[in-house]
């Protein structure tokens, strides 16, 4: 009986082998004269060796296993599974719960049903998927080095690269003020360089204000240059790693990301200033009129909570005359949900925000 195996795919850090036994339908009948096993040929993954072993169950005959073996020396520990197809490719014996070891040499058995083989041979060959995945662990110090794409640095190389920018903005926040002696007067704006095609599929409104095809400087007034330079970092793939300077800065990052398109930015603000915020009786309503101004639901959602677990202060020291009556709805959703856990996944009106964002 020939073998053969071969690598076939890598998906989300599994690698999953295709082994062929041919002519398993005559080691299947010749197993009574004594041939009871069957080796593949040898395979790398994770820089070991590896094969597959099958073998009729000496308990039940009825029973074929196979067994993935480690053949070197090194431990190494993975997930692994086994798998057969039909001839049209479906699943007749469905990959088991997937088990962690740590292996030296020896072997691991899983056995399946002799009748459920013979349905999948293809011409009398059978073919086994193992799937394989590197568990948390493992010393890598022995693993084959493969450099990640690096696409990402270089684009975040072009970050402010003055040589390579089609676009320059001049940025100076409207309070910006340096004083000349006795008298005050405006800081000069800061230059910020950037290129028009990350604009426009990151920072969509930003772009929009890029109207000159050469260098002419794009004004911005409204937004500090410190913040600026934040938004437009994330914009071309940096985090914003500076806590403190988040939380002391979420509302104008915030009101930053929102003008000018920056989704993904917007939300991560929001959610630091919502933590970072003690909402009390004396700022709710402007916490309210902010986030429905912003369009900020999880903030929102923040406002309304704290409304509802206080319904007593509230009714007795807050003004609701210029609650806005398209947020009686949301107030409503806040009450009914502090009586019922989200426990209707299809009703997405009584769904946290957090919830609903995941889903995304």
């Amino acid at each position: 009986m020939s073998n053969q195996s071969s690598n076939v795919t890598k998906v989300y850090g599994w690698e999953t082998f295709k082994v062929r036994f041919d002519g398993f339908e005559s080691f299947l009948n010749g197993v009574m004269a004594g041939h009871d096993s069957v080796d593949s040929p040898e395979f790398s993954c994770f820089g070991h060796q590896w094969l597959l072993n099958v073998y009729c169950d000496v308990e039940d005959w009825d029973d074929i296993c196979v067994s993935l073996r480690h053949r070197s020396l090194e431990s190494i520990k993975i997930l692994h599974c086994v798998s057969i197809r039909s001839s049209n490719g479906k699943e007749i014996v469905p990959c088991p719960e997937v088990h962690e070891e740590t292996l030296p040499s020896y072997s691991i058995g899983q056995c399946i049903d002799r009748s459920k083989i013979m349905d999948a041979l293809v011409e009398g060959a059978l073919v086994i998927e193992v799937r394989m995945k590197q568990a948390v662990g493992t010393d890598l110090r022995d693993m084959p080095f493969v450099p990640e794409n690096p696409f990402f640095k270089m684009m975040h190389k072009t970050f402010l690269d003055e040589k390579s920018a089609d676009v320059v903005f001049e940025v100076s926040g409207s309070d910006e003020v340096r004083s000349v002696g006795n008298k005050r007067a405006k800081k000069c704006p800061t230059v910020f360089h950037a290129h028009r095609f990350i604009l426009q599929e990151c920072a969509s409104t930003l772009a929009d204000l890029c109207t000159r095809v050469d260098l002419t400087p794009v004004p911005i007034t409204d937004v500090k240059p410190d913040i600026f330079r934040h938004v437009l970092y994330y914009v071309y793939g940096g985090k914003l790693t500076d806590e403190d300077f988040l939380k002391t800065n979420a509302k104008e990052i915030l009101d930053a990301a929102d003008k000018y398109g920056v989704a993904n930015l917007k939300l991560e603000a929001e959610e630091c200033y919502v933590r970072s915020t003690v909402i009390t009786l004396d700022n709710v309503m402007d916490n309210i009129l902010y986030a429905d101004s912003k369009n900020c639901p999880l903030l929102k959602e923040a406002t309304m909570d704290f409304i509802v677990e206080n319904r007593e202060e509230a009714i007795e020291k807050l003004s609701f005359e210029n609650f806005p009556g398209h947020l009686v709805k949301d107030l409503l959703t806040a009450v009914s949900m502090e009586k019922k856990e989200e426990s209707d996944a299809g009703n997405l009106s009584n769904t946290r925000v957090s919830t609903l964002r995941r889903m995304l």
